[in-house]
């Protein structure tokens, strides 16, 4: 019987274990790919934030420039990008250069207008066969990206990551930065500016001197990048007597000169871009003026909130105004904020104040970068949200004026 029953047991099969079942075997997850390693490497990049800052913000554009379409069916976006208001005299000087007198070409005059944006479109146009439309567009995306980087590094070296992130922010979203997706040359010269403060921070003194050869071929703002490198590494060269300062001294003007040596070959004074200014209107500078008069009227005429060019000329003096207070306050703290850094903000700050036009106030305003720093440095992290949500609102709202406005130039009641 034992047999019997001992067979049985084995046709039946093992008896079963005492005690719980044995949990199933884990399934390991799948290999990561090349691209999800390489996403994964780039999104802990301390890059990674600014450069997201500033797609999110063109992305917002394209929102407002898609509802400016849908208010107005005629609107041509690429036109109006690129060759609305100032971006039809870039354009004319890419493809056509300089006129050989100053003359008015139809209320205005390319002399008025620095060679380094149209001469980086024609660049393009000639290497990638693009359309002047095409490398316009291109161009315009990818410097403002650079400036947002360029914007982040130069903060960073003064007061740490966090503020600098949040100083990318603030930059991207001003209001006034939606001239960074149009064919102006913000873009360019913001770039060189933060290359140039970050490199004096470094004190890489030939990379500060050619940046500021480039911003003085394209602004009369660039006359700010010179000085700075000019104070920063005169001094170096005073205390170390190394050569590299020496030669960043003499290399800093030439883009500048090169370009008041070219104006005087062609139409015989080296200040062109001055004297073409009076085919806009006024028919003269009106020096630290216009900025002022807006300042007065809003205080002693509350009505004037109704007139968007006050307003806007008013934000722009209150931006610039502020940003140089948090800087003192921010030394006042123990913040070491670079000599460099006082002289660009104060003869940035007294361009923005050159203007006779109230609307250019606050588009000028934006070029003051070290502001940024010193608001993010004093905004708290929890008004973020909210701070970059109304920047963002008033950078869409004027986005969708300007497109409108270019439709009717001359009529506009406000324009970048």
């Amino acid at each position: 019987m034992s047999i019997v029953r001992e067979q049985s047991r084995t046709l039946e099969g093992p008896e079963p274990m005492a005690g719980p079942l044995l949990a199933p075997a884990e399934v390991s997850p799948p290999p990561a790919t090349a691209s999800h390693r390489l996403f994964e490497r780039w999104r802990r990049h301390p890059l990674a934030r600014p450069c997201m800052s500033y797609v999110l913000s063109r992305v917002a554009i394209l929102f407002a420039a898609l509802g400016a379409k849908w208010i107005s069916p005629k609107l041509h976006l690429f036109n109006a990008l690129t060759v609305g208001w100032d971006g039809k005299w870039y354009q004319l000087i890419a493809q056509h250069g300089y006129p050989g007198r100053i003359v008015n070409e139809g209320h205005g005059s390319r002399w008025a207008f620095f060679p380094g944006w149209p001469l980086l479109i024609r660049g393009t146009v000639g290497a990638t066969h693009l359309s002047y439309t095409q490398a316009t567009v291109f161009l315009s995306f990818a410097l403002g990206l650079t400036s947002a980087i360029a914007v982040w590094l130069a903060v960073r070296e003064v007061f740490g990551q966090v503020v600098a992130d949040r100083a990318v922010l603030l930059y991207v979203f001003f209001p006034a930065s939606f001239v960074l997706s149009l064919g102006y040359s913000e873009g360019l010269f913001i770039t060189a500016c933060g290359v140039c403060l970050y490199a004096l921070s470094r004190r890489y003194w030939l990379t500060a001197a050619l940046a500021a050869v480039v911003g003085g071929l394209t602004r009369d703002f660039g006359v700010a990048l010179i000085a700075c490198v000019v104070v920063a590494a005169g001094h170096a060269f005073l205390a170390t007597r190394k050569t590299r300062p020496l030669v960043a001294v003499m290399v800093a003007p030439l883009g500048l000169a090169l370009w008041m040596w070219y104006s005087w070959s062609r139409v015989g004074t080296p200040v062109a871009f001055l004297h073409a200014e009076r085919f806009w209107g006024s028919g003269h500078f009106v020096w630290f003026t216009t900025p002022f008069l807006a300042v007065f009227d809003l205080v002693g005429h509350p009505q004037a909130l109704e007139q968007g060019q006050v307003v806007m000329c008013v934000l722009g003096v209150a931006f610039a105004y502020v940003g140089i207070v948090l800087l003192a306050k921010a030394r006042d703290k123990g913040i070491s904020i670079p000599t460099s850094w006082w002289v660009f903000t104060v003869l940035s700050t007294l361009a923005v104040l050159s203007s006779y036009e109230p609307d250019s106030v606050l588009r000028y305003s934006m070029v003051v970068i070290t502001a940024y720093g010193a608001y993010a440095w004093q905004m708290r992290p929890a008004w973020e949200g909210r701070v970059v949500g109304t920047l963002g609102m008033a950078q869409g709202m004027l986005m969708v004026v300007a497109l409108l406005g270019s439709q009717h130039p001359h009529s506009a009641a406000l324009w970048p």
